[in-house]
């Protein structure tokens, strides 16, 4: 995208401001670099942001994992604000004026459109959906890169015919039009590879109430190679998916306007009536099987392996990495010795100090600190595995002096951890209750965090699932075998984060719900504060640590295993 170009047609068309959104034509939280508008204009990566574009400034908004990295990176060049403090429709608003704007009609949903064009009509300010974008030449990924998958019989949550009847059977409508790349993926045991990080096929799927095929939505031709689809799908390209629906005889169609595009509801409503689904599908992926939550403490078997001896080669300086990039490429190769790992479930954050200190930090291979002279590292990373989705933070002492301040921080973030770990909660509670408890035992001393305290995780699939939500604004109910993480943390700008982030799964006994602990990565002794722990905390790390060594000691050589017995155990 060229600022010069939206200038010369916002002075043309006589237009106020352009709305830059960061999403694709399916609204994933992370497109591929190449189809995020933002990264294009900015060069600046984020997976939520918005760019007002005027004539003659622009303004941006993200979320606070990103504000602090923003300001860095823009410096003076434009204003920044925090989504949670000021939206851009606040910042119209506030400017007190009659308004007209313009915004790309494939890269925002039906239901955030209108949420946002009636506050703005409130105020006298137009927001025009435009369907061609003269911007943007590209709205699809490289489907050369991606080859199909279909999920090994032994590994699928359910067979995707009992999925699909499971939806028919709920279904008032003559259909149901599913957008969302990564419930197509789950309810299909189907997965692609053309989505950086992601294993979701850049698909729709549209699923009739009678016998009829349902049809699978997508350019990319490459799924015609899966045997299942060939057989019992219709495969269309978008524009004749909208053909096939105008010659049909349905009239009414349910899909979420929370993941479909705002252009394909405008296409279809001209000749279609679409209504907000009742079926709630990202509730059915979050609830896992019985053999997902085998398979997931299977990869977590493997991933826990990995990262155990990448933080042992760490501290031992058998690595020896030169930058924050350096860091995550030896703990990326660590994982590829994985059985089944695929790859990376997210761009790793490997951040030494004071970059701790943003969230969603970004190290490159031209532009990340040096090693010299550390104090720690903190590193979140996940991978997908075939078995499952992994997503895991962990803190590293890597300098010699004594951090009592990172110390004190470590100490209670990991203490807050063990206490919900030891809870017990009423069943069918909310998920704001999870984020509540670990903030209100945290604050009680000076411990806080702007972002989420969780997110749901998907079997092979997306890092964040949309249920359950772990966070204050959450009205998620918790119920038996959800996955999420919870990664409390504190920050503090210019010198140091922390934050430790583990994923669990529920369990429901009777009428209490119970928190299972499946990530297997050891805590770093050297960071806590013992004086600080009581002794069940202390026997608790340790039963901890005893569990991932016997989890791995058939697969640790002897000098793997003398390290963790003398630095992991013996210690505490």
């Amino acid at each position: 995208m060229k600022s010069h170009l939206i200038k010369k047609y916002l002075k043309d068309n006589g237009i106020d401001f352009y709305l830059i959104t960061n999403n694709d034509l399916h609204l994933n939280e992370s497109p591929n670099l190449d189809l995020k508008d933002i990264y294009k204009l900015s060069k600046f990566d984020c997976t939520r942001g918005y760019i007002l574009f005027f004539i003659n400034r622009f303004i941006f908004f993200t979320d606070s994992r990103y504000t602090l990295a923003a300001k860095k990176f823009f410096r003076n060049n434009c204003e920044i604000y925090d989504l949670s403090e000021v939206t851009f429709v606040d910042y119209l608003i506030m400017q007190n004026k009659k308004l007209s704007g313009v915004l790309d009609s494939k890269l925002i949903s039906v239901k955030e459109y209108r949420e946002i064009n009636s506050k703005l009509q409130k105020n006298k300010i137009n927001i025009f959906p435009q369907s061609k974008n003269s911007f943007r030449k590209n709205y699809y990924p490289n489907f050369n890169i991606s080859y199909p998958l279909s999920m090994p019989k032994n590994l699928i949550p359910r067979p995707y015919n009992r999925n699909l009847e499971r939806i028919k059977s709920n279904l008032k409508t003559d259909g149901i039009l599913i957008w969302n790349n990564a419930q197509v993926a789950y309810l299909l045991n189907l997965r692609s590879f053309e989505l950086w990080n992601s294993t979701k096929p850049f698909a729709g799927l549209f699923i009739p109430r009678k016998n009829i095929k349902p049809v699978l939505i997508t350019n990319n031709f490459n799924l015609k190679k899966v045997n299942k689809l060939i057989n019992n799908f219709n495969i269309f390209a978008e524009e004749k998916f909208i053909k096939y629906l105008k010659s049909s005889k349905f009239k009414n169609i349910d899909t979420s306007f929370e993941f479909l595009n705002l252009n394909m509801y405008l296409r279809l409503s001209k000749f279609l009536n679409l209504s907000e689904t009742k079926i709630n599908i990202s509730k059915y992926l979050g609830i896992k099987t019985s053999n997902e939550i085998k398979n997931i403490q299977t990869c977590h078997i493997e991933d826990g392996l990995a990262v155990l001896k990448f933080i042992i080669e760490l501290k031992q300086n058998k690595l020896n990495p030169k930058n924050e990039f350096q860091v995550s490429e030896y703990l990326y190769n660590k994982r590829k010795e994985g059985i089944n790992f695929f790859r990376n479930s997210f761009d790793y954050i490997s951040a030494f100090d004071s970059n701790a200190a943003i969230v969603h930090y970004k190290a490159l291979p031209k532009k990340s600190l040096s090693s010299k002279n550390r104090k720690i590292l903190l590193i979140d990373s996940g991978a997908q595995y075939l078995e499952g989705t992994t997503d895991i933070t962990r803190v590293i002492k890597i300098g010699k002096k004594n951090y009592s301040r990172i110390k004190y921080s470590y100490t209670y973030l990991l203490k807050s951890l063990i206490k919900i770990e030891n809870k017990i909660f009423p069943r069918n509670i909310r998920s704001s209750e999870i984020d509540f408890f670990i903030r209100n035992y945290l604050s009680k001393f000076n411990i806080s965090y702007s972002h989420g305290t969780g997110h749901g995780v998907g079997n092979f699939g997306d890092v964040h699932e949309k249920y359950p939500s772990i966070s204050s604004r959450s009205s998620d109910i918790l119920t038996n075998n959800n996955l999420f993480s919870i990664e409390p943390g504190h920050y503090v700008e210019g010198e140091f984060g922390i934050r430790i982030e583990n994923l669990y799964v529920t369990k429901v006994i009777n009428k209490n719900l119970k928190l299972k602990n499946v990530t297997l990565v050891p805590y770093d002794l050297d960071l806590i504060n013992w004086r600080l722990i009581t002794n069940f905390e202390r026997k608790y790390i340790k039963q901890y640590h005893n569990k991932i060594y016997q989890s791995f000691e058939s697969r640790l050589n002897n000098y793997h295993k003398n390290y963790f017995i003398k630095n992991l155990i013996n210690k505490i």
